[in-house]
């Protein structure tokens, strides 16, 4: 794909100003997709999480430009209640014994009533300082802040995954949920966490997400629900068949950004870049499905 890309557009495409862009552009996506991993890996689906990130966007600037609150307290605080917020997401699909899929399509509902109250539909972008923009847009050697803190959300939820024995206990759950509670291992209790770890991902997006632009907007994040469950899904056939990972969805989220990166610079109109997601995200549940036949 890269070198399709940089036979058409060599000038502009095969450009370290370009790499600098598609890693900025794909920060959001890369923080969602990975902490999506979480649950997929124990068998479970959220389709609240972009609703939560919406939501999520809209406290830490109300916070900011109403309160007037130290944004880096306004964002502790946003990352908090999305926590809590994904924990109870959590605890009604364990109590409830209702498939996820449904339980989170309802909550996506309620968090996105709860996003137009904040600020009535209205996009915000008074009081929000330079520093709180500097977030996203800053740079580290040479580096965007924003990607920064993606790849180190990313690191950090590697380390849980694989390194831990809480991550373990999860991949076992994913494995098989009956020999995993057969033994010892608390599932209930790991399956409301991964909701409250995907949860914090989605307050963490969304504080890049305003940083980048310096403003809150309604459905900021509704385009991000679709890609990132592609770059998870085409995760699941790169280095392990039928298994989600983190490693995985990273390479998932690069090819997801190169393609949107390539797309936009030959000039490919945004409709047909959206239906080469969607083909995608069909291609990779099956290439998925057809690899774990295989490996099985």
């Amino acid at each position: 794909m890269i070198a399709v890309f940089g036979v058409l557009e060599p000038q502009y495409f095969l450009t370290l100003a370009n790499l600098r862009s598609t890693t900025i552009i794909a920060a959001p996506m890369l923080i969602i997709a990975v902490a999506l991993t979480v649950p997929l890996g124990l068998g479970e689906f959220d389709l609240s999480i972009s609703n939560m990130t919406q939501l999520s966007g809209a406290v830490v600037v109300w916070f900011i430009s109403n309160i007037g609150l130290w944004w880096p307290a306004a964002a502790l605080l946003s990352l908090l209640i999305a926590g809590i917020l994904g924990l109870i997401i959590g605890l009604v699909v364990v109590g409830s014994r209702v498939n996820a899929f449904i339980i989170t399509l309802g909550a996506g509902t309620v968090l996105a009533g709860l996003e137009y109250g904040v600020h009535r539909g209205l996009t915000v972008y008074k009081g929000i300082p330079d520093s709180f923009t500097q977030l996203a847009n800053g740079s580290i050697i040479g580096i965007k802040g924003g990607s920064i803190v993606a790849f180190a959300f990313a690191g950090i939820i590697w380390l849980l995954m694989e390194w831990t024995v809480t991550g373990r206990r999860m991949r076992a759950i994913g494995g098989n949920y009956e020999a995993a509670r057969l033994s010892g291992v608390k599932v209930d209790q790991l399956r409301a966490l991964s909701f409250a770890i995907t949860a914090s991902g989605a307050g963490l997006a969304a504080i890049i997400l305003t940083a980048k632009s310096s403003s809150y907007y309604p459905n900021s994040a509704s385009a991000l629900l679709l890609p990132s469950y592609a770059a998870c899904f085409l995760g699941t056939t790169v280095f392990r068949a039928n298994i989600f990972q983190v490693t995985g969805t990273i390479v998932g989220v690069a090819f997801l950004a190169t393609l949107q990166s390539g797309l936009i610079m030959v000039g490919v109109s945004s409709w047909i870049g959206q239906i080469v997601q969607g083909t995608i995200l069909v291609g990779a549940v099956w290439s998925s499905k057809l690899a774990g036949r295989q490996s099985n």
